[in-house]
């Protein structure tokens, strides 16, 4: 009798013990309401941080990561804060971060706008199979909105630029002449910005000389 009755009182302490359990992992939930606010501006050649997203952990705090791997973009794991270098490439990136706790996840997302712009100084030559330029002869403020001033020969005028397949496209007249820069733009993380290229009048199929120009901070 007594052995029965200690089985029945096991028995019925698991139960409780077991019913506890199911109403503990009844009351975890999962992170909701994360975002990070807008579109984030990121102007060229440089590093910094997000702000902190918004995100309602539940009831269990939990980690940040990034959902893949994104070229100068990190992610701090505690705080959700986005980070990013000089790798960044130029245009819209768009950058997804999960955060989980041991209830389930959330994904937010967030766009960067890697904006061109800067003064970059150098020059060109008529040899267009050059390498290398010795005179300082060409300069050119790139501005965010697609325009430009340019200096070429001690000529200072306006111009237009855009990135068209990877390639910079600068147009401009001078004394009546119009021009075409077509540009290579490389830079990273250890390598300040350069411009190489070629010049020609507009509309040739023939260079007309080779062009290398530096970014200047």
């Amino acid at each position: 009798m007594q052995s029965l009755f200690s089985k029945i009182y096991f028995i019925l302490i698991v139960s409780v013990f077991i019913s506890s359990c199911t109403d503990l992992d009844d009351t975890l939930e999962a992170p909701s309401d994360f975002y990070y606010i807008g579109s984030l501006p990121i102007p060229f050649y440089s590093n910094g941080n997000s702000d902190l997203p918004s995100i309602n952990w539940g009831s269990e705090v939990g980690i940040f990561n990034l959902n893949d791997s994104y070229i100068g973009v990190g992610v701090n794991t505690q705080t959700g804060i986005l980070s990013w270098n000089e790798n960044l490439p130029i245009g819209e990136s768009i950058i997804y971060v999960t955060a989980t706790n041991s209830a389930g996840a959330a994904i937010a997302m967030v766009t960067f706008l890697h904006q061109f712009s800067g003064q970059f100084n150098g020059g060109y030559n008529s040899d267009p199979s050059a390498t290398s330029v010795t005179a300082s002869n060409l300069n050119i403020l790139f501005n965010v909105d697609g325009t430009m001033s340019i200096t070429d020969e001690g000529n200072t005028v306006n111009g237009t630029w855009n990135l068209d397949n990877s390639k910079l496209i600068c147009l401009y007249s001078v004394a009546s002449v119009n021009y075409e820069l077509a540009f290579d733009l490389t830079y990273s993380v250890p390598v300040n910005p350069f411009l190489e290229g070629y010049k020609k009048i507009a509309g040739s199929t023939s260079n007309s000389g080779f062009a290398r120009l530096d970014y200047i901070k």
